[in-house]
């Protein structure tokens, strides 16, 4: 019932579709980061530190990324999320794979476009439903977030087998270039 509301609202479903990409992007670069570095004989201290920044990205803004969504608005603060994501994207897929500080930084910026993407999306989507429906909309939020990230980790791995590093990232920024792009139908709109 929940996916149907949903489906059927169009804010609604631009912003379940910015949880889940937000998510499926970081989970795809983020799994084969390390994969990426060993590869070159990165040690597992320098890629757990590298993961570390990506973790720090995630969470530790949080609370100034939902006071900053309550300031601006949610539709904003996906945008600039999408921004930073797609930023993360090349800075991590133009490095070398033993180059710390800039993997380091592409996967901080990854982390903080997800935690902008999944703080407004998920206020957004809360906001745009009827007030009914708001606790299975976040369980069919988290159904579908989580169902993208498994599938996108599976994909991260058969791209990074066949091509490099490099394409992986690429490719994870084209559906955030996409969702950027419909996010302008919502421009307006503003649930701050």
């Amino acid at each position: 019932e929940a996916l149907s509301h949903i489906w059927h609202k169009p804010i609604a479903l631009f912003a379940i579709a910015s949880i889940a990409i937000g998510h499926v992007v970081m989970v795809s670069v983020m799994v084969m980061t390390p994969v990426h570095m060993a590869h070159v004989d990165v040690s597992l201290k320098i890629i757990g530190l590298v993961i570390s920044v990506h973790v720090i990205g995630m969470y530790a803004f949080s609370p100034i990324v939902g006071s900053f969504s309550d300031r601006i608005g949610r539709v904003k603060t996906i945008q600039i999320g999408l921004i930073v994501l797609i930023a993360a994207c090349f800075v991590a897929g133009s490095a070398a794979a033993d180059d710390v500080p800039r993997l380091g930084l592409g996967l901080f910026l990854l982390g903080l476009g997800w935690s902008f993407t999944l703080i407004a999306g998920s206020a957004l989507l809360s906001s745009s439903v009827d007030p009914t429906l708001k606790t299975s909309s976040q369980g069919a939020s988290d159904l579908v977030m989580n169902l993208a990230g498994a599938g996108g980790g599976a994909m991260a791995g058969v791209i990074i087998s066949s091509l490099t590093y490099g394409w992986l990232c690429l490719f994870a920024a084209v559906p955030v270039l996409l969702l950027a792009i419909w996010s302008a139908a919502f421009r307006s709109f503003e649930t701050p």
